[in-house]
């Protein structure tokens, strides 16, 4: 069983990883050790919406450079990463944590309400769910985790069983590349996050996060 600080550790780390595949473009499942350098970001007190912007501008980077191949590991990303963050702390006052800069709440939810698919079933219903959210980020931010976990449970339900049949092998195939390399107690932890990314991938549903980068205006 984990305790508090494990939780927030894991639901730190799933929204980096939510991310991290939406820019990708592709299902990944990352590393143990990509695990544990969330988790020391976390420790050390990065913001997420840091991490979210550095990731974007790595890939964005690696894109107009014409690389090839698409990049696998957090790892890959944490210089970057930990780069923006002793720049951000820098310019911060001695003694004072960094504070995340300033966004247009209403218009982040305006644009993640507006990337709901027009096929989604309740996508009205959704959209306007999303945009009378309000009050201060964090509690926007809650709200919006537990939208999201609504919508995929909609979308997993509204499948017909050939789609069904569809995520459940792409699944599989994930998984089986990964067996002997993950205990399997994780793998099976591993399963919803995986049908979660692919469900978003086929369906072209948004991470709703105010720092997505489904919510960039």
């Amino acid at each position: 069983m984990t305790g508090p600080d494990e939780d927030d550790d894991h639901a730190y780390f799933q929204a980096i990883e939510e991310t991290f595949v939406a820019l990708r473009g592709s299902p990944l499942l990352l590393s143990p050790a990509d695990w544990q350098v969330s988790r020391r970001w976390h420790r050390d007190g990065i913001p997420l919406d840091l991490i979210r912007s550095a990731l974007r501008e790595v890939f964005e980077h690696r894109k107009e450079r014409g690389a090839k191949g698409k990049i696998s590991s957090l790892r890959y990303c944490a210089p970057a990463i930990e780069a923006a963050w002793e720049e951000r702390r820098e310019l911060s006052t001695p003694g004072e944590r960094a504070e995340a800069p300033a966004f247009d709440l209403a218009a982040r939810l305006h644009a993640l309400a507006g990337r709901l698919p027009a096929a989604f079933p309740g996508r009205d219903l959704l959209a306007g769910r999303i945009e009378a959210l309000g009050g201060d980020p964090e509690t926007v931010e809650e709200a919006l985790a537990g939208l999201d976990r609504e919508m995929l449970d909609a979308a997993a339900g509204s499948l017909g069983g050939t789609d069904r049949e569809a995520v459940e092998a792409a699944v599989e195939k994930t998984l089986t590349g990964l067996r002997g390399r993950l205990p399997a107690a994780e793998l099976e932890r591993s399963r919803e996050r995986l049908a979660h990314q692919i469900l978003r991938q086929r369906l072209g549903l948004p991470v709703l996060s105010l720092f997505s980068p489904d919510a960039e205006p």
